[in-house]
């Protein structure tokens, strides 16, 4: 199967995020912190789903103690 989504990290050295993009995207807005992520540049790993891509990001920042919401995400 083709990878439609790929798992990347902030390159900031204070966020250190991790989030997910489309595979064809060049660069990504980290949701965190703002800075523009160059996909060329980083280390990614390949997600077949959104789904999977989602919890894959999930695992990631829980294991760096990080689980804390976007700042754009305004809870209701």
């Amino acid at each position: 199967m083709s990878t439609e989504f790929i798992v990347v990290r902030c390159s900031n050295l204070k966020c250190s995020r991790f989030s997910y993009c489309k595979a064809k995207q060049k660069t990504k807005l980290c949701p965190y912190c703002g800075r523009r992520i160059q996909l060329s540049k980083t280390k990614h790993y390949p997600a077949e789903t959104t789904i999977i891509a989602r919890k894959l990001v999930q695992e990631f920042n829980k294991r760096l103690g990080k689980m804390k919401e976007p700042k754009w995400y305004k809870p209701e």
